[in-house]
């Protein structure tokens, strides 16, 4: 009885999310962004703005809809909020998302919501050019990280370690060791540069450094929890940038 509840979870978890949830996904996540960045600019004929929310939208509509029916496990252990998995010698390193979430939150609100004030009281000002570039950047770091998501089962967003999860290092985790983590740094950084200010750099520098220290405590909890880590790190000896870091 007990293998075949286990037979049912695995099976129930490989099934993918209902077209509903797709579809409303890309809703919330358009208007959660155009909330948070066009009233604070008083303009909401902004191009930069609209271009950066379109396509972002768009990105992860296509990317979760392959996600969806390729991988719709990751979804599902993307949503968990609850830790099931951590042992006591690992729970102490997965404590950190207490500081770090909070620290890594407001630095991407004030990343994304300074560039409406830099607009609106044109504190700023960075070449149209410029800001396409960055929009371009800032989608390839959306890629990267869905990329990431797509290979790798267990790419939660919280510190855990399923009791289920075995280590990934093929695909982008054979280059480096946390590809989702190098996405997400490229994201961050982009977007001020994408919504045309330098001042959002400041709160986008903070996410990033924020992310860095995070791997410091998530490798603390793989290699206390997870079979085979320190061979994977010998293997692959870079974290963000092959040949670099």
């Amino acid at each position: 009885m007990a293998k075949e509840k286990v037979k049912d979870e695995i099976n129930k978890a490989d099934k993918p999310l209902p077209l509903w949830l797709m579809v409303i996904l890309p809703i919330y996540t358009g208007a959660f962004l155009a909330l948070l960045i066009l009233p604070v600019s008083k303009d909401w004929d902004w191009f930069e703005a609209w271009a950066f929310i379109i396509t972002f939208v768009i990105n992860i509509t296509i990317s979760y809809a392959y996600i969806n029916q390729k991988n719709p496990r990751v979804l599902r252990n993307r949503m968990k909020l609850k830790k099931e998995g951590l042992t006591a010698v690992t729970k102490k390193s997965a404590e950190s998302d207490r500081f770090i979430y909070p620290i890594m939150t407001l630095g991407f609100f004030g990343a994304l919501m300074l560039p409406g004030l830099d607009h609106r009281f044109g504190w700023t000002m960075i070449p149209f050019a410029v800001e396409m570039i960055g929009l371009v950047v800032m989608n390839v770091g959306l890629v990267i990280m869905n990329i990431a998501v797509l290979q790798n089962s267990f790419a939660s967003k919280i510190l855990d370690i399923n009791k289920d999860q075995t280590l990934v290092d093929t695909g982008l985790y054979a280059h480096i060791r946390h590809p989702l983590y190098a996405g997400a740094i490229l994201l961050v950084l982009a977007m001020p540069i994408a919504l045309g200010s330098w001042w959002a750099l400041i709160p986008a520098a903070v996410v990033a450094l924020t992310v860095v220290a995070r791997i410091k405590f998530e490798e603390e909890m793989l290699l206390k929890g997870m079979d085979g880590y320190a061979d994977y790190q010998k293997r692959v000896r870079y974290k963000l940038l092959p040949k670099i870091y």
